[in-house]
């Protein structure tokens, strides 16, 4: 049986924070940037924008999962 173990001191749960963020904020800002950059070629208001951050939203969180999963 596989038993998963926390982060065992403070800078590899400091590690695995930053990397936390790192995992949801990247998606988020390509998601936004892509978007955004559609949006000005198509001419359609903000809705590549908004189909970019839920994009980027449901990739974070799934690769937050998939993150945290390895530990608990």
């Amino acid at each position: 049986m596989n038993k998963k173990k926390p982060p065992s001191s403070v800078w590899e749960a400091m590690a695995l924070v930053g990397g936390l963020g790192f995992t949801i904020a990247v998606p988020l800002a390509l998601g936004s940037l892509l978007g955004n950059y559609l949006d000005t070629r198509t001419n359609h208001g903000p809705l590549f924008l908004l189909l970019g951050l839920l994009l980027g939203l449901i990739v974070g969180i799934y690769g937050a999962y998939r993150l945290l999963a390895r530990f608990f």
